[in-house]
């Protein structure tokens, strides 16, 4: 993201100081406007791809940008010997680690968290292994996620916290169980 933003930033100044300098030269020659616009007129496509190619790399710095800038936000608490900052992105890698590391059917996550208007608001995405109540689980992991922010971490209020099970892969014992019916179906036959 650093090499991207400085990428971006250095052409956009170039392409100022350039837009500077051009006007700053319409000012001194207005004849020059005449074949500025003649040049635009004759190369209208080239133009017209350059511009959008330099206005469309602008939207995606700066939707990038935004994304960086919403999710480096901090949550602040009070000590009585002063505010303590932890970062979103630390509540996100803290909740990712503590749980692969107690649940072992959570095969891989992602973890998303937002300061909302009622308070911390978590995304997780998860991969899982199947074999037990699905729904069960995922209130555990909630509960578990809760009391990590509240007990360990410190954060007041916890808006919600919203699961996305994305893939749910059978359980290596109840693949073998599968894989041993399917060898005694074709000896059999």
């Amino acid at each position: 993201m650093r090499i991207f933003t400085k990428i971006i930033q250095t052409i956009f100044i170039l392409l100022g100081i350039a837009t500077l300098g051009l006007l700053a030269l319409f000012w001194i020659k207005p004849e020059i406007i005449v074949k500025v616009s003649h040049f635009i007129e004759t190369n209208l496509l080239k133009t017209g791809i350059t511009s959008l190619s330099v206005i469309l790399v602008g939207i995606i710095w700066l939707v990038y940008w935004t994304d960086y800038v919403i999710r480096t936000k901090s949550i602040s608490l009070d000590n009585p010997h002063g505010k303590v900052r932890i970062s979103l992105k630390a509540i996100e890698e803290f909740i990712s680690t503590k749980l692969t590391s107690q649940m072992p059917n959570i095969k891989s996550m992602q973890v998303k968290s937002t300061i909302g208007s009622h308070g911390l608001e978590t995304l997780i995405q998860m991969k899982i292994t199947g074999g037990y109540n699905i729904p069960e689980f995922t209130s555990q992991v909630q509960e578990l996620i809760k009391n990590y922010l509240e007990d360990v971490v410190g954060v007041e209020r916890v808006s919600h916290i919203e699961i996305f099970v994305t893939s749910i892969s059978p359980t290596s014992e109840h693949t073998t169980d599968i894989e041993e019916k399917h060898e005694e179906t074709t000896t059999h036959h």
